[in-house]
């Protein structure tokens, strides 16, 4: 049994009647995963939505979804009195707060998670081991998850994600058996897609003063008549590795929109961002899930998965 439970600002709580409608939607950071949720409401009891802040769903003592409530709503009609209830997972919290600018002579993960990540009740999922980062910078106007993320990626090599419990994962995919979708799954859709736009083709990284500049080329798209090209300016304290990380970072994560593919499975919780999928028909190929979406409507459970290539950069 799925419980979908609203907290107050005060830790007051309130379970919710049986969901009319619900969309749940995970991603690896970009987007920030979000819910919607619609239910019968007890006219009179409007005054509450204005102290909600947190929703948590379970199933079976699993949390499913933990976020924040960004809006609420409550209609009149045919139906009765109903409330929607919508909002995202715990990394809203780092992306709607915003880091001073800083420069760090040497900055080490500790300091990162004290400073951009703790103040805001995110925990880690497990212990991690990131190396220190010397020469930096924190940007005017980064949301502390750009902090993080820069951090994470840019210098550790690993992409930082909130999970569904809402802890800040900063260790590497598990790969376990993949899901296998073939003629006998529920399979009610399927989009193969070849996408061309946004995929870069050079990057330059250059400091502020212009003097140092690095190149890196995607060689293999620029020989397929790609060109798209980007400049990256970056503080001048920036050591060369970051740098010529960056450059190649920003090829390789453009590259993952070339092909993707989105399936429909009529089932609740398919699979997870992160987990592996073996198509087999419809073009066939091993593919890794970067966005899940789970929804309750008028047709039944339906999860629809956006599927790269397993070895993209996220």
């Amino acid at each position: 049994m799925t419980t979908w439970t609203l907290t107050c600002y005060d830790g007051r709580t309130y379970p919710l009647p049986t969901p009319l409608a619900w969309r749940l939607e995970y991603g690896v950071g970009d987007p920030c995963d979000s819910f919607w949720v619609k239910t019968l409401w007890t006219e009179g009891e409007e005054a509450i939505l204005a102290d909600l802040t947190r929703l948590q769903v379970t199933q079976g003592g699993e949390t499913l979804f933990l976020g924040v409530v960004d809006e609420c709503e409550t209609c009149w009609g045919p139906e009765g009195c109903t409330a929607t209830f919508s909002g995202r997972g715990m990394q809203a919290l780092l992306l709607d707060n915003q880091a001073e600018a800083a420069d760090f002579g040497l900055a080490t993960w500790e300091a990162i998670l004290a400073r951009y990540v703790s103040p805001y009740g995110i925990a880690l999922d497990r212990g991690v081991s990131l190396p220190a980062a010397a020469g930096f910078s924190v940007a005017s106007g980064s949301s502390c998850w750009k902090v993080v993320y820069d951090f994470a990626r840019y210098h550790g090599g690993v992409t930082p994600r909130v999970t569904r419990a809402g802890k800040l994962a900063l260790h590497p995919w598990e790969d376990g058996a993949p899901l296998v979708l073939d003629g006998g799954a529920p399979v009610t859709r399927v989009v193969r897609r070849d996408q061309r736009y946004g995929v870069l083709s050079q990057v330059t990284v250059k400091d502020v003063s212009g003097w140092t500049r690095q190149t890196v080329v995607n060689e293999t798209f620029r020989a397929r008549g790609g060109q798209c090209s980007r400049v990256l300016l970056l503080p001048r304290k920036t050591g060369y590795q970051a740098r010529r990380y960056q450059a190649q970072f920003q090829l390789d994560r453009s590259a993952a929109q070339l092909q993707t593919a989105e399936v429909t499975v009529a089932l609740p919780f398919a699979a997870w961002p992160g987990d592996l999928v073996d198509l087999e028909g419809w073009g066939g190929g091993s593919w890794r899930v970067r966005e899940s979406k789970v929804t309750l409507g008028e047709g039944g459970y339906e999860t629809t998965l956006v599927l790269a290539d397993p070895q993209a950069v996220f």
